[in-house]
């Protein structure tokens, strides 16, 4: 995800596994952040390529300095119908860690208080503040009739709870391996990982499994010494040297350095015609693009511009790439063509194209007016298409907030939200996600600085599209 929690499973009784008579305990403690090595250009620059942006040189230069943390507090008894703490949100726990950042700097405060359980997030931003062990401290324990079988016992219900024990230590094992798969890293934070999702222990009673969270487990989070340098709170770790590579494969795939490029067709037919194509190519490490297409849908009386950006993601042992919507796939050749398998034509790599790199667009280049249209298909509708007149702003160099007016039908509609750059497996992208006045997905993928266009979701053709002028 970038954007891929697992939601914890309803209790069920387990399958039969090996007898297993030890008593069930908690889930192991998250493991703590390794700091990953400076990591390293994934090309080898050569004739004809892009070399890399020297502020993306720097970033990578300045990793593992004046690190803040995150400090385990142990686990808290938490009520239901008493919460030891206000839960501020539901949801997503890199959003929350930067609530609270936010908070902390308003307050001028070092350090800060945040708790998790399941879905449910709290915070405060006093360093001193413990309401969270107002219903005192969570012990693991075994409940009643989980201790295991006595001689006293017919076979049939001691086989019953050996089962359920192993059971339960095999849902423990799989947690732990989900919470480890899933959690939660800070590029500007060390310490113990957060918890996507939650935690839970699986116990036992009698011969039945049950998922167990009766608790909150809560954090110190303290500030980097040196602030955050404009940076975003929220950001992962940089992804290590290796899932930076866009080189030549020993797998005898092509490698996403070979396919980059500018790409054009002069038709596609997905349900209807889209003339005039273009696709722009840019690998993000070895099993990763990010594309900007643009088009005109041409079926009368349907007429108008199309564009669309996004990330998309190699199928194991294919060339081909796929972006979050199943249908929405392309498959390269060596021979420099691209065919979306979603409709019939294919597209063609440009005699004149050249390799390229990744090039991050940085929120800071992004402030200024910006107008925009949306230029609605039906061609009788066109005197009636919406036009957008916003001003961004900066925050750091990964979030803008954008303010301004919309215009339609000669009246004002007022537009106001901050954008925050979509992250996929720790590899910056140029999309920068919000929500809209209605809670849905609003995407913004930028072509260059001064270029955008609003999307309804990931890679999803848009009709909306924006310039930056002054």
């Amino acid at each position: 995800r970038c954007w891929e929690d697992i939601r914890a499973s309803r209790a069920s009784r387990g399958d039969a596994a090996l007898p297993v008579l030890e008593p069930v305990v908690g889930q192991p403690e998250a493991s703590p952040v390794e700091e990953l090595p400076a990591p390293v250009l994934g090309v080898v620059v050569g004739e004809g390529m892009e070399a890399a942006p020297r502020g993306q040189e720097m970033e990578r230069a300045n990793e593992g300095t004046a690190r803040g943390s995150i400090e385990s507090l142990g686990r808290w008894n938490e009520k239901d119908d008493d919460p030891a703490m206000p839960i501020k949100m539901r949801g997503d726990v890199r959003v929350a860690l930067v609530k609270l950042v936010d908070e902390l700097v308003q307050n001028g405060a070092s350090s800060g208080i945040l708790a998790i359980r399941g879905w449910y997030i709290s915070w405060s931003a006093s360093p001193d503040d413990t309401s969270y062990q107002r219903h005192g401290v969570y012990e693991s324990r075994e409940p009643a009739g989980e201790a295991g079988a006595t001689e006293a016992d017919d076979e049939v219900a001691r086989l019953k709870k050996a089962l359920a024990a192993a059971e339960a230590l095999k849902r423990a094992a799989e947690e732990a391996k989900r919470r480890a798969e899933n959690a939660t890293r800070f590029a500007d934070f060390e310490g113990v990982t957060l918890p996507s999702g939650g935690e839970c222990e699986w116990r036992v009673d009698g011969d039945y499994v049950y998922r167990f969270g009766g608790f909150m487990s809560v954090y110190r989070v303290t500030l980097p010494s040196g602030g955050l340098r404009g940076k975003w709170a929220g950001r992962p770790p940089p992804p290590a040297p290796e899932d930076l590579y866009t080189g030549p494969r020993s797998d005898g795939l092509l490698s996403t350095e070979e396919i980059s490029g500018e790409y054009s067709a002069a038709c596609i037919c997905a349900g209807c015609p889209w003339i005039c194509n273009s696709m722009t190519v840019v690998p993000l490490g070895p099993d990763m693009i990010e594309t900007w297409r643009t088009c005109c849908l041409f079926c009368p009386p349907f007429i108008g511009p199309i564009v669309a950006g996004g990330v998309q993601t190699r199928n194991p042992g294919t060339n081909t790439f796929r972006d979050p919507h199943p249908s929405k796939i392309v498959t390269f050749s060596a021979d420099g063509t691209a065919r979306a398998t979603q409709g019939c034509g294919n597209f063609k790599k440009r005699r004149t194209s050249q390799k390229r790199t990744f090039q991050k667009v940085d929120a800071r280049d992004l402030a200024g007016n910006w107008r925009g249209c949306f230029c609605h298909p039906l061609v009788y509708s066109w005197p009636f298409s919406p036009v957008f007149c916003t001003t961004k702003t900066a925050l750091n160099e990964d979030q803008y907030e954008e303010s301004g007016r919309c215009c339609f039908l000669c009246l004002p509609i007022p537009i106001s939200g901050t954008h925050t750059r979509v992250y996929v497996n720790g590899h910056p992208t140029n999309g920068f996600d919000s929500t809209n006045c209605c809670g849905a997905p609003d995407f913004h993928w930028h072509r260059d600085p001064g270029c955008a266009a609003q999307n309804p979701g990931s890679n999803a053709g848009s009709f909306i599209f924006a310039k930056k002028v002054g």
